[in-house]
């Protein structure tokens, strides 16, 4: 048994890699953290940005679908 405590960057490598095996959470959502973590600009302003786009994105596709 490995009792190495690993260091915050492994867990958090751990989890990314991890994430898309959490039950009902959204691909797109998911996608944008793993891609925003894997440029190193997993930020609080670029994460409000992404999620911002992906809103908007989904108010479109929802607008056209109801034309």
């Amino acid at each position: 048994m490995d009792n190495k405590i690993k260091s915050g960057k492994d867990v958090l490598d751990d989890f990314f890699a991890e994430i898309y095996n959490i039950p009902n959470a959204d691909k797109k959502t998911v996608d944008a953290l793993v891609d925003l973590y894997s440029q190193g600009k997993l930020s609080d302003k670029n994460l409000q940005n992404s999620m911002d786009e992906i809103v908007q994105k989904e108010l479109k596709q929802t607008e056209k679908e109801n034309e």
